[in-house]
């Protein structure tokens, strides 16, 4: 580092590479630069900070004594080795004092990269590249994973981008990268891309098709997403009510009041259920017999204009004009006689079109009646409107049951209150706005995959219309089989990846508790959703509920789930994969990460500090910890071996704004 923040001049660290003695050590006291070190890595890397002053990084001194229009550069450097090469990272930065304005300003940063073989030669990579070929040795949005300040650890379960990041460690972002890049489903994609190919034309009709299906993939994304937040929102108001739920059962005075309501509540679930059931039963019965049942009144009416009409009703029946024009035309009647020499046939044949639609109504007033009569003859026999009723009953049945039930939650909602605890009356309170957020979170759940399922059939219908007017043009023969191939390998591509998913999730899990037993002792462990965000949970009977955290609980937590991932990552390097289509390894490995940590125990009690300790040095391959004294002489005695290098800041003439690093 070179006139980085607090390091005027050039300051080196090199870190330990022993795989016995892979800890390095940098000691510090507050305001030295501690914090400085781990941004450095992230400026070099990826040209971000958290410093409230991000734009100045210039050291304080050197900047001061710059004469006008006098220059000074920031430069961090950082070696490394990846894949077996050595890669040199060097981002510099040039300020500038303003003339007149006394003001510093910094130019543009300059990144270079490049690498050296085994062999020794070395290789400059193009500016473009630069950026992209750091991202391939360690994505941006896995780097908080392993350049973290401790202090502010318990934010790790908060990222948004934890789930990219996951993937991206377990090598399974290649994956639904390509999952992304086929499916159909995604307005983008590349069997998207071919079917609007496949169905470009200048039909107009075509062309409304095509966007009546963009707009709805479009939508049906949108609802997805939203899906995937209510549940989220679901997910944690459930764990609310059973955080509730368990402070009210363990108050005397409302604990037989919580029961009765637990049971009641258990019960609502099921006459819901039960109403649902009996609306699907009330749609499928009146959806099978509702034209038939509808149509009884109007066939009374249509029976009396008929009888009424005096229409001669004649013409022979199934028959049309178009039959008899086609046997004048041939000259010869069905009945063998020569057309052409009995002019008295074709009239009579010519009167017999004349009865016949749409020359004559007589014919098709008989046809109706037949058609009419048969109607009323199933009507006679439908049974639609008992079958409703029954159906209708039961769906009351249960309403009012839910609604009997929604009464006595109330009253005993009352109770509580009425029992006059301040501590219980608020908890009831917020059990009561969480219980109105999670019915609103549920219908709403409801409305969205009603939502999803309209569209999904809508973007099938529009698929059927589009591919069989496309079917009519030859061109799109070779478009269909492309179509077909890409499919076939888009459900191969999901299929892996998500049965990788699975197994990565099983063995994260699996890693964080093993670790998390660890560092904690006692009965609680850690569950890691869909979206890896992690949660405590304890037995509590026959049921596992979430429970409180300290905030050394949760950096204890929060520690074992980076960690887990630490080691996954290191265990998956070691393991080489075989491709399904031969015996050759899988191009696509992960490689272990070195982790860097700042203040690594500060939210932490000793015996946590000594538990982390241990494990550190055997989860990763490389572990450089920037710690104050006071911490290390905890974590010294058990971590104590294990150390290859040691180096303090040193506060120059205690100033806080010069810091250089000593060996130890």
């Amino acid at each position: 580092m070179q006139n980085f923040r607090q390091y005027k001049n050039e300051n080196t660290i090199e870190f330990s590479t022993d795989p016995d003695k892979n800890v390095t050590i940098v000691l510090g006291v507050n305001t030295s630069g501690k914090t400085t070190i781990v941004q450095a890595f992230n400026w070099c890397l990826y040209e971000t900070t958290t410093f409230k002053s991000r734009d100045m990084l210039l050291n304080s001194e050197v900047a001061a004594s710059l004469p006008e229009n006098g220059y000074a550069m920031v430069r961090v450097q950082i070696v490394l080795e990846h894949e077996n090469k050595e890669y040199t990272i060097v981002r510099s930065q040039r300020f500038t004092k303003v003339s007149q304005s006394n003001k510093v300003r910094g130019d543009r940063t300059s990144l270079s990269v490049s690498f050296k073989e085994p062999n020794g030669n070395s290789f400059p990579i193009m500016a473009y590249e630069c950026q992209n070929t750091i991202n391939k040795i360690l994505p941006a949005g896995l780097s908080d994973y392993f350049f973290f300040d401790g202090e502010r650890i318990q934010d790790i379960n908060n990222k948004k981008d934890v789930v990219s990041a996951v993937r991206g460690l377990m090598g399974l972002d290649v994956a639904k990268v390509a999952v992304d890049h086929l499916d159909p489903n995604k307005s983008s994609s590349v069997i998207r891309k071919l079917q609007s190919e496949l169905r470009g034309s200048s039909d107009d009709e075509t062309k409304k098709y095509q966007q009546n299906l963009d707009r709805s993939i479009n939508r049906l994304e949108e609802c997805k997403n939203r899906l995937v937040q209510i549940d989220s929102e679901i997910a944690f108001a459930k764990s609310e009510r059973e955080r509730l739920s368990e402070v009210l059962r363990g108050t005397a005075e409302v604990r037989n009041l919580q029961n009765r309501r637990d049971e009641l509540s258990r019960n609502k679930l099921g006459a819901e259920a039960g109403i649902k059931e009996s609306q699907d039963r009330f749609m499928t019965d009146f959806n099978r017999d509702y034209f038939t049942f509808f149509i009884q009144p109007l066939l009374g009416r249509a029976q009396k204009v008929l009888a009424e009409s005096n229409k001669q009703i004649e013409g022979i029946p199934e028959m049309n004009a178009k039959a008899i024009d086609y046997i004048i035309k041939r000259g010869k009647c069905i009945c063998g006689c020569d057309l052409t020499k009995n002019q008295g046939a074709i009239e009579n044949i010519e009167y017999e079109k004349s009865l016949l639609p749409p020359q004559h109504i007589g014919t098709m007033v008989r046809s109706f009646k037949g058609y009419c009569n048969m109607l009323v003859s199933q009507g006679k026999s439908a049974s639609l409107r008992k079958t409703i009723l029954l159906d209708y009953t039961s769906i009351r049945r249960f309403q009012r049951s839910v609604g009997q039930i929604a009464d006595e939650l109330k009253s005993i909602s009352e109770k509580i209150k009425e029992l006059g605890s301040v501590n219980v009356s608020q908890i009831e309170n917020d059990n009561i706005a969480n219980e109105r957020n999670l019915e609103n979170k549920l219908r709403q759940r409801g409305n969205t995959e009603t939502e999803i399922d309209s569209l999904q059939k809508s973007i099938d219908d529009l698929n059927k219309l589009i591919n069989g007017l496309a079917a009519q043009c030859e061109r799109n023969a070779l478009l269909r089989r492309e179509i077909e191939y890409a499919t076939a390998v888009y459900e191969w591509f999901r299929e892996s990846y998500d049965r990788q998913e699975i197994e990565v999730k099983q063995d994260l899990l699996e890693s964080v508790n093993k670790i998390f037993k660890k560092m904690y002792h006692g009965s609680r462990q850690i569950t890691i959703d869909d979206s890896y965000h992690i949660q405590l949970i304890t037995n509590v009977g026959d049921e596992k509920i979430t429970t409180d955290e300290s905030k050394g609980l949760e950096a204890v937590k929060n520690f074992s789930f980076i960690t887990g991932l630490v080691e996954l990552a290191r265990n998956r390097a070691r393991l080489v994969e075989k491709s399904p289509f031969s015996n050759e390894p899988d191009i696509h490995t992960t490689e272990p990460y070195p982790i860097v940590m700042d203040a690594p125990f500060s939210n932490v009690d000793e015996i946590h500090i000594n538990n982390i300790s241990s494990i550190l040095p055997e989860i990763a391959e490389q572990v450089i910890l920037i710690v104050m004294n006071k911490d290390w002489t905890y974590a010294e005695k058990t971590m104590g071996d294990k150390v290859g290098a040691s180096y303090y800041i040193e506060k120059v003439n205690n100033s806080d704004t010069y810091s250089a690093i000593r060996r130890a």
